[in-house]
């Protein structure tokens, strides 16, 4: 991520050079195509400095002084500039150079010669037709509003006589006009209207145009003229003098902010906006311009009167000038008088604070504190008042807990008045006796988190908290914030690392990071802010696992950390918030474990059974995962162990939990969380060795601890969500390593899995029992029984129930688990049929093509079964290795059909299965070691070899089916691989489909027709394609893909090279005893296709044959098959040799591409019949059937 940032920082303006150049072509002239384009490619690089903007400025006299000319020439002769003149695109590029730049930086290159008012308004007067493009007519109002600045009276430089309307009041109509535009045209007459009405020449003009919005706003002003008018007003009370604008105050504007038309608007943002806009300019004219002198000052500006010893120029504390208890000011002006308009301004603002925009709440907040630097000392002390007043409405202390509920508090309002104390704060507004009772609520705003459904509002809280924190850092010196040092960094760090928002975060960091460089008292400061970063910050779990882990080795924040984790973050309404503050919780735990023991876990154990899901969640988890860092800590101290085991009390309570849950817990919405987190907790509890002991449920019923451990993970198990029963599988393996298993529960495991009702119940048990060890005691002897149940649920199952796909994968996953885990004594448990059985078992896996609405379910099992074999074959290699041969387990054949099985997958249509059965092969064939160089005795190893590298591409079809069709030489592999390419070539995608078909069609047309004894030939791969027409007879998934290669192979000719009529007739047969009576409309195009492919033949009994096929599908039930067969037969006439064309064929040709195939049966079938004589193919006969 840093790399990024800093590639695309850029250090100076690189392109100057070209944008140069370019611009040298619109001076000159250019056609509008290629005008176009260079806009295009300017306004391309000028987009690339939006963010850096400031490295235009040595280069902007050059990119805008040379336009201006050529624009001045234009602005004198109107009538020569068209709407399609080229002209306008240099308009066009100084739009986006002040896009770029902004039109305040931009204007200062811009002509303003008196000579230019009257030619460019009157040019902008020209440009009013809506054809123009826009960009013209609003440089043309950026460029007036530069131009009415010169220090000389309009009227003298007004040509018009006394019966015209003269140039101020033509300009005036103009721009009011325009203030109803949609465009950016709005803008640029706003600013025209404001200079124009700033100049004290014109200022009597000020109050009749505000009388005049007034009337505007009251009528029927669309949105876009009331936003125009409130612009402009803005723009009047940012540019205008006060001695001008003091008049227009109490009977002009003040009625204007208050009128009935804003509740109309109260859903529309930006009206709200520029209406909290002109309120604070309003009330800053109401005001002198001068800087409260009561404020705290921190220093001065200037460093050198900072560094020097202030005896006569440094500026006086807050505590000189102002006596914080009485309020006696020294030199102040409080007997100034202060309109009573003022508390209107006032009342606007503050409850702008409130407004649900942001950019309301922003404005609301800078006027304030623009407002209140200009007021008595006395009037912003009741401003402050009512700010932290804010911060108090709908707070109300919980019975409870004693503690403030913000529950029903407004976020909107906390953000507002956090911007505001920002702005007071960074200003020295608020003085430094007030940051007692301040700081406390943005204390709380830095963790504001209110939940909302399914979700929580409060990040711009905390946000703007973080801007508060920052602004105390640069407004207050380091000892007034001494006292609250340590409550504000100890928050900062807090929200820091584990705060959900990564804005937030980082936010967080910055202010941390402010404080310390300017304050220079906060603990730890350096260190921390350099393992608290913008980027280290970054990455959620980074921030909670690493970071925060070495901020807690510093004692300052350590128990902050904790409590903070404990107290909310374990509480948080995200799932994943709660998952991160357990996995915190364990690696802090390792810090301080006798702080844990004494006081977290008894903390967090009444939380556990809490009827609150999320609540119980999160202190689930965290008691397991601190319980386990404890079991670290504990192996590694002996005093701690004895520690931990004089808490019995503590121990028996945790032990307790899963028997103290409340069962709606357990089985309401939401409550697969809740299973996952006992899992985990019963699965801690046993790796930690918790004894069991005897406990009372409900009823007064007694039974023991485990037992409940027991029930729970095998009520778990039967759940449908595969995260409960991975979490339950975990805790399953974890007792059973712990405190044994019996074999009565064994078998309740296998009878279990081996019921066809409970579907559930077989993926869980399937992988639990996968979890426990067989080499302890007597469970050698269940092995057999165990690894016979797993083999039976991984295969293909009848009924349709129990053909449950993620059963046999797990069934599957459980066998790979206890060969793992049964390793090198793989003999010694278990027998050579209990092998050959579980090899025969995963290759009737690899052969599971099962499928529901979810797709290729049964690619699951497969991909499965795959990596079972992947720890299997080495496995057994390396026994073998050193065992005599007559105990050998693996054989030739069995290594060579498993090694056919995984070439087959390896060219199969999903590259998923490609992927990982190439893994597989790649693994088995280079996997060595020093004592037994070649551990598996593959068949063709130097030929599978060459051509599977460990660098290929399995999952791209250009790459790896070129090579794989190589391997069809080897005769061991050929009939598996050949069937894969097969059903490749019935993929969904169009690459996957063009690369298996056309590679092999490329390999066979390189074989030879016959072939020496020990080489493949075309014969060779025609009987295997036979063959696979005889093994998957009726099975679509290979037929159909199947008679679309034959198709090609004989449409290509390659067949057709074959010379055996015995082979071309029993791909006939093979074909229409696929198709007999079948209503697959895809399967009969594309038999018709193998039938056109047949027609090409010399062989003149299998052209018969299929011409009368062809023709019998001619009046087939459906009428795609008829149009289909149709068009091939006329592709076959039209093809003949001339000696093979006759009168007949060519009544034929007519009579096919005159007839409407499409029609009634009984109206084609005479037809049809015709062409059987024309064509001199004998009509087929039925045989009578004997009675």
């Amino acid at each position: 991520m840093e790399g990024d940032i800093v590639s695309h920082t850029k250090s100076h303006f690189d392109h100057a050079n070209e944008i140069t150049e370019l611009l040298n072509i619109l001076l000159t002239g250019t056609d509008a195509d290629k005008g176009a384009k260079i806009i295009k490619r300017l306004s391309e690089i000028l987009d690339m400095y939006q963010e850096q903007s400031h490295l235009m400025d040595p280069y902007l006299e050059n990119l805008v002084g040379p336009v201006i000319v050529k624009l001045r020439e234009y602005v004198e002769r109107p009538q020569d500039f068209s709407p399609n003149s080229t002209g306008h695109l240099l308009f066009r590029y100084l739009y986006l150079v002040t896009k770029t730049r902004g039109y305040k930086t931009v204007v200062k290159f811009m002509s303003h010669d008196v000579a230019d008012l009257e030619p460019v308004f009157e040019f902008l007067c020209v440009m009013d037709d809506r054809s123009v493009p826009w960009e013209t007519r609003y440089i043309c109002f950026i460029w007036l509003s530069l131009i009415c600045m010169i220090p000389f009276d309009l009227k003298r430089v007004d040509s018009a006589s006394n019966t015209e309307a003269s140039l101020i009041s033509r300009m005036f109509n103009v721009c009011k006009e325009f203030l109803k535009s949609t465009g950016k045209e709005r803008d640029g007459a706003g600013l025209l209207l404001a200079r124009l009405l700033s100049r004290r020449d014109i200022g009597d003009a000020l109050m009749p145009y505000i009388d005049w919005t007034k009337m505007r706003l009251n009528s029927d002003a669309d949105v876009f003229e009331i936003t125009g008018i409130l612009s402009s007003l803005c723009s009047i009370y940012i540019y205008a003098s006060r001695e001008v604008l003091l008049p227009t105050l109490d009977n002009g504007v003040i009625p204007l902010l208050t009128m009935d038309f804003f509740d109309k608007y109260e859903n529309n943002s930006l009206v709200r906006k520029l209406r909290t806009k002109l309120t604070q300019r309003v009330g800053l004219c109401y005001l002198k311009p001068k800087i409260a002198p009561w404020r705290y000052q921190r220093g001065h500006r200037s460093m050198r009167q900072n560094l020097g010893d202030g005896s006569s120029t440094a500026t006086a504390k807050a505590g000189d000038l102002i006596d914080l208890e009485s309020g006696s000011q020294g030199n102040t002006d409080d007997d100034e008088y202060v309109s009573d308009n003022l508390e209107t301004v006032i009342d606007i603002l503050l409850n702008g604070l409130r407004d649900k925009d942001t950019i309301v709440r922003w404005s609301a907040a800078k006027g304030i504190g623009r407002i209140t630097q200009r007021l008595p000392h006395e009037l912003a002390e009741d401003v402050i008042d009512y700010l932290l007043e804010l911060f108090q409405e709908n707070t109300l202390i919980s019975p409870s807990t004693l503690k403030l509920d913000l529950s029903a508090v407004s976020d909107s309002t906390w953000h507002g008045a956090s911007l505001a104390v920002a702005e007071l704060a960074r200003r020295g507004l608020l003085l430094p006796h007030r940051l007692k009772e301040t700081i406390p609520w943005i204390m709380l705003a830095l963790k504001f988190d209110l939940k909302r459904g399914s979700h929580s509002i409060g990040a711009h809280v905390r946000d703007a908290a973080c801007y508060v924190c920052w602004s105390f850092a640069r407004a207050y010196a380091p000892s007034v914030m001494e006292p609250f040092v340590g409550h504000i960094a100890k928050n900062l760090v807090v929200v820091s690392v584990f705060d959900r928002e990564i804005n937030v975060r980082r936010a967080s960091s910055a202010a941390f990071q402010e404080n310390v460089g300017r304050q220079g008292i906060f603990p730890c400061g350096i260190d921390i802010i350099q393992l608290a970063d913008y980027f280290s910050l970054g990455n959620r779990s980074n921030a909670f696992l690493s970071v925060a882990f070495e901020i807690a080795k510093y004692k300052d924040y350590t128990d902050t950390l904790v409590n903070h984790l404990v107290s909310t973050t374990t509480r948080h309404w995200d799932k994943a918030m709660r998952v991160l503050a357990a996995s915190a919780l364990q690696r802090l735990a390792t810090l301080q474990p006798y702080y844990f023991i004494n006081l977290i876990l008894p903390d967090l154990a009444p939380y556990a059974v809490h009827k609150d899901m999320q609540i119980s969640h999160g202190a689930l988890l965290a008691t397991a995962e601190i319980c386990l860092a404890l079991k670290q800590c504990r192996d590694n101290d002996t005093e701690l162990e004895a520690y931990w085991q004089s808490k019995q009390q503590l121990i028996k309570e945790l032990g307790s939990i899963p028997s103290r849950i409340p069962p709606k817990s357990l089985t309401t919405f939401g409550s697969e969380h809740i299973r996952e987190a006992v899992c985990r907790l019963v699965e801690s509890m046993a790796i930690v060795h918790i004894p069991n002991f005897p406990i009372v449920v409900e009823k007064q019923v007694m039974t023991t601890a485990l037992d409940t451990w027991k029930n729970m993970v095998h009520s778990s198990l039967e759940r449908k969500e595969e995260n409960v029963q991975e979490f339950a599988v975990a805790a399953f393996g974890a007792i059973a390593a712990t405190y044994g298993i019996s074999k009565e529960e064994t078998y309740t495991c296998l009878d279990k899995i081996a019921s066809a009702r409970l579907v559930y119940g077989r993926r869980g048990y399937a992988l639990a029992l996968g979890k426990v060890s067989y080499l302890v005691d007597d469970r050698r002897a269940w092995l057999p029984d165990v690894l016979r149940h797993l083999c039976s649920a991984a295969q293909v199952q009848q009924e349709q129930q129990a053909n449950d796909a993620e059963a046999k994968r797990n069934a599957v996953i459980g066998l790979r688990n206890i060969i793992v885990n049964v390793d090198g004594e793989f003999k010694q448990v278990l027998s050579k049929d209990d092998f050959e059985a579980l090899l025969n078992s995963l290759q009737l896996c690899l052969a599971d093509y099962s499928t529901d609405q979810r797709g290729d379910v049964g690619s699951w099992v497969r991909s499965a079964s795959m990596e079972c074999l992947q720890c299997l074959l080495p496995l057994i290699a390396r026994i073998d290795a050193t065992s005599p041969p007559e105990t050998c387990f693996l054989t030739t054949t069995g290594i060579t059909r498993v090694i056919a099985a995984l070439l087959k997958q390896s060219v199969e249509r999903i590259d998923r299965v490609r992927d990982c059965a190439g893994t597989v092969l790649c693994d088995l064939l280079y996997t060595k070691s020093t004592k037994n160089p070649v551990l598996l005795d593959i068949p063709n190893r130097e030929m599978l070899e060459k051509y599977i590298t460990s660098d290929i591409s399995w999952s791209s079809p250009a790459d790896l089916y070129p090579v794989m069709t190589h391997i069809l030489s080897a005769e061991p592999y050929r009939f598996e691989l050949l069937t894969g390419l097969i059903s490749s070539a019935g993929g969904l995608t169009e690459s996957l489909v063009r690369h298996s078909s056309s590679c092999l069609i490329d390999y066979m047309n390189s074989l030879p027709t016959t072939s020496s004894y020990g080489s493949v030939s075309l014969e060779n791969m025609a009987r295997n394609l036979l063959q696979i027409f005889t093994n998957y007879e009726k099975q679509d998934r290979v037929i159909l893909p199947l008679m679309d290669v034959v198709g090609l192979l004989y449409e290509s000719g390659t067949l057709g090279k074959i010379e055996k009529d015995v082979i071309h007739n029993n791909f006939l047969i093979a074909v229409r005893k696929e198709c007999f009576k079948s209503k697959n409309i895809r399967k009969l195009l594309s038999a018709t296709k193998v039938y056109a492919g047949m027609t090409s033949l010399q062989c003149s009994q299998v052209k018969v044959k299929a011409i009368q096929q062809m023709l019998s599908y001619l009046i087939h039930a459906f009428p795609r098959v008829r149009m289909e067969v149709s068009d091939q037969l006329y592709t076959y006439i039209s093809v003949l040799d001339d000696e093979e064309m006759t009168e007949g064929t060519m009544k034929a040709e007519e009579i096919i591409t005159g007839t409407d195939w499409s029609g009634a049966l009984p109206e084609i079938k005479a037809t049809r019949d015709k062409l059987y004589g024309l064509l001199k193919v004998p009509k087929p006969v039925l045989k009578a059937t004997k009675k």
